[in-house]
């Protein structure tokens, strides 16, 4: 109840604000960085964290919150989804472009950067909200490890 009033997040919750300012540094590294082959090694370190944290998110929280009691809660799991599949869209189309440094790559990078920070900032909003709504602390805490897991399994997978 003190962690609530604080604002604070728990378990899962905790995780995804964590892994949101990991992002974020990436991205603003990626930004800074003035050398195409590192600002390439940089956007394959970000991929590599952010389609394994959507993908373990999307099965550990997501699916669960699809299936949840409430119509918020179901609305925003499947709200989620769809906004993590464009994500993955468009990284991937990153990913085929080559010279990280020229204006089409620049433009797109800004373009993942808008979606990732709108999905961030509902997700911390509304979606943890309708964690809490739907799952008890003990649960959030319970989803940590699997999450952790499965985006440490997926991260061998995709990189």
């Amino acid at each position: 109840m003190i962690r609530e009033m604080l604002g604070m997040a728990e378990g899962i919750l905790q995780d995804l604000h964590n892994d949101h300012g990991d992002v974020d540094a990436l991205i603003a590294d990626i930004w800074d960085c003035e050398d195409s082959a590192q600002r390439g090694r940089l956007f394959s370190e970000m991929r590599s964290k952010l389609l394994a944290r959507l993908k373990a998110k999307q099965e550990v929280l997501n699916q669960p919150l699809e299936a949840g009691k409430d119509e918020e809660s179901r609305r925003f799991g499947h709200e989620g989804t769809s906004e993590h599949q464009i994500i993955e869209q468009q990284i991937h189309k990153m990913a085929q472009l080559g010279d990280r440094m020229s204006d089409e790559w620049t433009a797109e990078l800004k373009v993942l950067q808008d979606l990732i920070e709108h999905h961030n900032g509902e997700e911390e909003s509304t979606g943890f909200s309708c964690a809490r709504d739907e799952f008890g602390t003990d649960q959030l805490e319970a989803m940590r490890p699997r999450f952790q897991a499965r985006k440490a399994a997926l991260m061998t997978q995709i990189a």
